[in-house]
């Protein structure tokens, strides 16, 4: 009887997962290329107006776009919901939001725990929230 050692069963394990990858890479491969052929693409240029403007009737989107100052008031109350808030609060969502940075960072540069940066962000969040839906339901 063949007996394989330690080493020789790994070699073959290594093989055969290359093997394998090697396959399922090269039918993904065969996937996409099939998925593009059914695939049919028409330019927009080839629509007339009457396929462009199927449906625009019920489109939410028109419906927020015909006022145009909606925009601009819900902007204004965000910046005064923001303004409301604590200077540190303030502080916290600007670098999380503008500067780009990660909450560790943001409590290393404050001198305090990465979770009060977390709690700071989550209480401020929730105010303005609280503050945009009170304006919206007229409360």
């Amino acid at each position: 009887m063949y007996h394989q050692t330690r080493s020789e069963k790994d070699e073959l394990r290594a093989r055969f997962t290359k093997w394998l990858e090697t396959t399922v890479y090269r039918a993904r491969i065969d996937y996409i290329r099939k998925s593009e052929k059914g695939c049919e693409t028409i330019s927009l240029e080839e629509l007339s107006e009457n396929l462009l403007e199927v449906g625009r009737e019920n489109d939410p989107f028109d419906k927020v776009g015909a006022d145009k100052n909606a925009f601009d008031f819900e902007e204004e109350r965000l910046a005064e919901a923001f303004r409301e808030l604590p200077l540190v609060r303030q502080h916290i969502l600007t670098m999380l939001f503008v500067e780009e940075l990660k909450s560790d960072e943001i409590a290393q540069i404050l001198h305090c725990t990465t979770q009060h940066v977390y709690n700071q962000r989550s209480l401020a969040l929730k105010k303005l929230r609280a503050v945009l839906r009170k304006g919206r339901d007229g409360k």
